[in-house]
């Protein structure tokens, strides 16, 4: 074997630290702390709140996530200490935010905190790269374009607020679809040569400072994604405990926890075993990294809300649920589902017959229950859930050995 070869097989074995572990769970943190933003009834201004909020916090658990992936043995812990503490006062400020924004209770310091304290998370992350480097894969967590809206928020309240975070987040993901690594490394690499002959005349060319590329590994990128999945399905199982606690216990108690613990388990059956990446149905090597990064965000914070769904449920015990809480749970579900079939359709994993019985029980029957449940109660709501998910984990589990044969 070649130096090389056994270069790649260093990489190949990289697995994340106990660091990077830890990063991950104060983020995971303030993904839970979003419960409080929707409550039992969700509306349409909970709900746009919560989205906010959570890609907030997703694109600064990003920015330090690919960091540590590119930079590897070179992390400097400190760093991600220091990212850790800006999350935490955002994680601090989500109930005030909550309760300034949808309560209108006048004070606007939490929401101040919040945007200073994101700011401040963003602007350090992206400043983690060493000099020189520019990530191709997801070139938008080293620039800052999104933040301004946000720097412009803390000088305005009520609604004009919500609107400049939407606006920096919605700049930021259009970065994200629209800017090429290769067409800003090309672009740097330009403007530094213009600049640099501008200020000290020709140049031999080796003189020049050097900008290159950056991609991720791989091994180590799916790993991350993965283990944040599995940490948010942990912090969702907690989630319903801590509701069920507080619930008056009986048999129906006992039965909704089992289902609801029944559902999130199939989805770390179908996101973590018979997916790749945190995500149901992927296959390795068959997405680009950024693709897979986007991806990977909708279906964190789709299971994120089924667990605040599953709260809701214990709350409420067999009474039917709200119609917003109704279509809230039924229509994440759809959404994993649907996300699902997009992987598994992008990755090739997925024949016709297989994509369409994946639509079929895992997004038509639930959008059909969300629309035709009125009378039927939140426990049996949860328990045809999970039925449906169990149903996904038996095909899966059948269909598997005949993948492996082939």
């Amino acid at each position: 074997m070649n130096t090389a070869d056994e270069a790649e097989d260093v990489r190949t074995e990289r697995h994340a630290s106990w660091a990077e572990l830890f990063f991950d769970l104060v983020v995971v943190a303030g993904v839970a702390a979003l419960a409080h933003v929707l409550g039992s009834e969700p509306d349409a201004a909970a709900l746009g709140l919560y989205t906010l909020l959570f890609l907030a916090f997703w694109l600064s658990w990003t920015t330090f996530m690919l960091y540590s992936n590119v930079a590897a043995g070179k992390t400097r812990v400190v760093r991600l200490m220091i990212g850790m503490f800006g999350l935490g006062v955002m994680v601090a400020s989500v109930p005030g935010v909550a309760h300034s924004v949808l309560g209108h209770d006048g004070d606007t310091h939490p929401t101040i905190v919040f945007a200073i304290a994101y700011i401040a998370t963003r602007v350090y992350g992206s400043r983690s790269w060493r000099r020189g480097e520019v990530l191709l894969d997801f070139p938008v967590v080293q620039y800052s374009a999104g933040l301004l809206p946000w720097i412009a928020s803390i000088w305005v309240d009520g609604r004009w607020t919500l609107v400049l975070w939407a606006v920096g987040i919605a700049l930021d993901l259009l970065l994200i679809l629209a800017v090429s690594g290769d067409k800003l490394l090309k672009q740097a690499q330009a403007a530094l040569t213009t600049r640099a002959g501008t200020r000290h005349g020709a140049r031999p060319e080796g003189k020049l400072p050097v900008i290159h590329g950056v991609s991720v590994d791989p091994a180590h990128f799916s790993e991350r994604l993965g283990l944040f999945m599995i940490i948010v399905l942990g912090e969702s199982v907690v989630q319903v405990i801590g509701a069920a606690a507080e619930a008056h216990y009986d048999v129906g108690v006992l039965a909704t926890g089992l289902a609801s613990f029944v559902l999130l388990a199939g989805m770390f059956g179908l996101s973590v075993v018979f997916g790749y990446a945190g995500l149901p149905h992927l296959r390795a090597g068959r997405i680009p990294a950024r693709a897979a990064l986007g991806l990977h965000c909708l279906v964190t914070g789709v299971v994120a809300t089924v667990a605040v769904s599953l709260s809701s449920v214990m709350k409420h015990g067999s009474d039917p649920l709200p119609g917003q809480g109704r279509w809230l749970l039924c229509g994440a579900v759809a959404t994993y589902f649907a996300l699902g079939v997009i992987t598994g359709v992008a990755s090739h994993s997925s024949d016709m017959q297989r994509t369409i019985s994946r639509i079929i029980t895992g997004i038509v029957v639930p959008l059909l229950l969300g629309l035709l449940a009125h009378g039927i109660g939140g426990r049996t709501l949860v328990a045809c859930m999970a039925l449906v998910v169990l149903a996904h984990l038996w095909f899966e589990r059948r269909m598997a050995p005949a993948e492996g044969g082939a």
